[in-house]
This record gives C-alpha cells, structure tokens and sequence, in this order.
C-alpha cells in the first residue's frame, strides 16, 4: 500500500512538472497569428465595341483622303443667308492647321470683314460698320447656331467627320449609296458615300440633347495635291426655327509657306467684347 502510494506520488508529481510546460505550449500556440491572404479585387473587366471593318477600311479611306499641309491659302465664293445676314461674296482663306484661319471677305472687290478665328476666339473686324468684334469662339454658335470647336471647323472645310462616334458605327451597302450611321450618346450622325468612288456625299448630324441639326453635303470631287478633294458644299444648321446656309464654292487652293495673317485694331473702330 505505500509502495502503491509512492507510485501515485511520483506521477502526481510528473504531472505537476510537466503541467506548466503543456500551459505554457498551448498559450503560446494560441499567441501565433495566422497570416490571411486578403483577396485582392479583380478589375473590371472593359470590353471596347471593335469597329465594323466594313466602316474602319471606309473611314480610313476617307482620313487619307485629306490634304497634307501645314499652310494653305484658298479663293471661295460663297453666299450665307442666315437670321442676320443674306449676302454673297469672295472669301479668301489662309489657313495655318491646327492653330488659326484668317478670312477676308470681299463684296465686288471691296473687304467688307476680315475674321481670325483660333482654337479658343473669334475676331472680327467690320469695316462696313467701323467695329471689332472680339469674342470667344463660343460666339460661332449666335452665328451659326450650332456650336462648333475650331476642330469641327477644320473638318468641314476639309471634308471630314464631325459628331461621329465610330465605335457604334454601322455599315450598309445600299443601292445607290453607302451609309455609316452612328448613334452616339448625343449626336445620331448619318453619313453617304458615293457607291463607285467611296468619296464622301453628305453628313447630316442630329444633337439629341438640344433641337439642333446639321446637314452638309459635298460635290465636284476634283484632284488637289494627289487626293479627290470636294470644290464644292454646302452648309445647314438649324436650331429650333432658326436656320444658318451656307454655299461655297473653292476657285483655288494652294499649299503655302510663311503666310502673313493681318489683324491690326484701327483706334477709330468701337470694340465690341
């Protein structure tokens, strides 16, 4: 019975020496921080509309068509009947791209106006009136009623897209023409083709936010500087009741270098802000 007690004795005290050492194991298994990856977020996922390439072969056709040139100067006659003027004249243009257009406009060879317009202003000045007017270009828009970057200008001189959202573009082979119609998130942008030689014929712009539409047409394809270059268009916004024509006719068209744009304020003209 001793013996026996003895025994006990010695694994209650084994027990007790190695107790401590399972508490201390186990707290300190319980202090060790598991490291959680945290998923890092996909990226959405954009998948951009691929043009029709029906429309990309058509719409790079037309891009080199454009006339290469850093100077040009051009002779138009031209005639606007719009809500503050119905005049015919001769315009002619020197036009630096990118940066400006100087116009000088002339009534039986008499300048009656002269306009440099850049990419953010207008000016005008009115000899028939004594007065210039000096504005941002936002001011085209009181005019034309349609508001037009200096980008969209160029365009329309050049024969090129404006208000087109390609990636939404769709092609038709019609019978007597091509067509690209676009439906943007603003403009809804139709556009015909001559069916033999893929020039452009006309682009008529719907602005779905505001009652504004314009149409331009393109005619008398002639070669300029090796590209099929329309001599003549014609221009028409409209804006509610309101109507803006345009019609001109290009004489001449020469690439120049160096060309002077002449905008001296008389002291004696009103200026008009």
């Amino acid at each position: 019975m001793g013996h026996f007690t003895l025994i006990h004795f010695k694994k209650i005290i084994l027990c007790s020496l190695l107790l401590p050492l399972l508490l201390l194991s186990s707290c300190h298994r319980s202090k060790t921080i598991t490291k959680t990856e945290i998923p890092v977020p996909l990226a959405p996922v954009v998948v951009t509309p691929a043009v029709d390439p029906n429309v990309q072969t058509l719409l790079k056709q037309l891009k080199n068509n454009e006339i290469p040139f850093k100077e040009l100067a051009a002779k138009l006659k031209t005639k606007v009947s719009s809500p503050d003027l119905n005049q015919s004249f001769t315009t002619n243009i020197r036009w630096k791209k990118g940066e400006k257009i100087w116009l000088s406009m002339s009534i039986i060879g008499i300048e009656g106006a002269r306009v440099l317009i850049t990419k953010d202003s207008i000016k005008i000045m009115d000899k028939i009136n004594n007065r210039y007017i000096l504005k941002p270009l936002s001011y085209i828009k009181q005019k034309t009623l349609v508001d037009l970057t200096f980008s969209d200008i160029e365009n329309l001189l050049l024969g090129q897209l404006i208000f087109t959202d390609t990636l939404k573009a769709k092609y038709a082979d019609n019978p007597t023409n091509i067509a690209i119609n676009a439906d943007g998130t603003r403009f809804l942008t139709n556009i015909l083709f001559n069916k033999t030689t893929k020039n452009l014929s006309s682009i008529f712009v719907t602005d779905k936010k505001y009652a504004q539409t314009i149409d331009v047409t393109y005619a008398n394809y002639q070669p300029q500087f090796g590209k099929s270059f329309a001599m003549d268009r014609e221009l028409k916004m409209k804006s509610g009741v309101q109507t803006f024509d345009m019609i001109a006719k290009f004489q001449s068209i020469e690439i120049k270098q160096n060309l002077e744009y002449p905008f001296y304020i008389n002291p004696d003209y009103t200026i008009e802000k």
